[in-house]
């Protein structure tokens, strides 16, 4: 099968340096998620997807598929209506004020405003109330990289997949017909626990493996240097 990274929102294929991984990533570029659907490669394909990403690879896999054989889902995120997750994430303002069209143009413009300007000043702000290996991480050179691009080359990628995100999806679940990976730190602020437990109930073909005391990166770097047989 053809491996194909989705990064997480925000983020970019700056995201793979953690594992010093090649992937090649799945370019995002399109109006809607059925345009990305039919723009996809000939499968079978086997979609990686870190956080919010593995939204958009849950999405594809029930547009596309014919094309798609196996997720492979690290720090997913799960549908907001799956569960009461919002209290438990560490993102929670932000997943809010996507629900309106006004409140997340005015979070993006300063998020990316950051992003621009200082960099170094917003993973800090991130990494606040995370463990040591996550905060470093969080402010290391390769997740500050693709946060800042996530926020400005790849903005428009954020701003159209982020309020698909909070509506709600949940029922797209059970049309998932292909074999998923998911992959997931027990310390994960961003995407708590539960998500992942509810996703492994949820899903008609699913395998759950929980890794001690990883936070949201820290679980992809695992996945990304321990697991390279599946991506290649």
């Amino acid at each position: 099968m053809t491996p194909l990274y989705l990064h997480g929102l925000p983020g970019s294929a700056a995201e793979l340096a953690l594992g010093s991984s090649n992937i090649p990533v799945l370019d995002r570029n399109a109006p809607s998620f059925a345009q990305l659907a039919l723009r996809l490669p000939d499968g079978p394909l086997h979609l990686i997807g870190f956080s919010l990403g593995a939204a958009c690879a849950l999405r594809l896999a029930v547009l596309a598929p014919d094309k798609i054989g196996q997720l492979t889902l690290i720090s997913a995120a799960a549908p907001l209506d799956l569960g009461d997750f919002l209290p438990d994430m560490a993102g929670a303002a932000v997943f809010r004020a996507a629900r309106s069209h006004a409140q997340l143009s005015a979070l993006t413009a300063v998020q990316s405003t950051m992003a621009r300007f200082t960099p170094g000043l917003m993973a800090r702000m991130l990494a606040r109330g995370t463990a040591p290996q996550e905060a470093g991480l969080i402010t290391g050179p390769a997740v500050q990289t693709a946060l800042s691009q996530g926020l400005t080359d790849n903005k428009h990628i954020y701003l159209r997949e982020l309020p698909a995100y909070v509506q709600p999806w949940a029922h797209h679940l059970t049309q998932v017909r292909c074999p998923v990976a998911l992959i997931h730190g027990q310390a994960d602020t961003w995407a708590p626990p539960a998500m992942a437990l509810a996703l492994h109930h949820a899903l008609p073909d699913a395998t759950l493996t929980m890794m001690p005391e990883l936070g949201h990166y820290a679980c992809l770097q695992h996945a990304l240097k321990q697991q390279p047989g599946p991506f290649q």
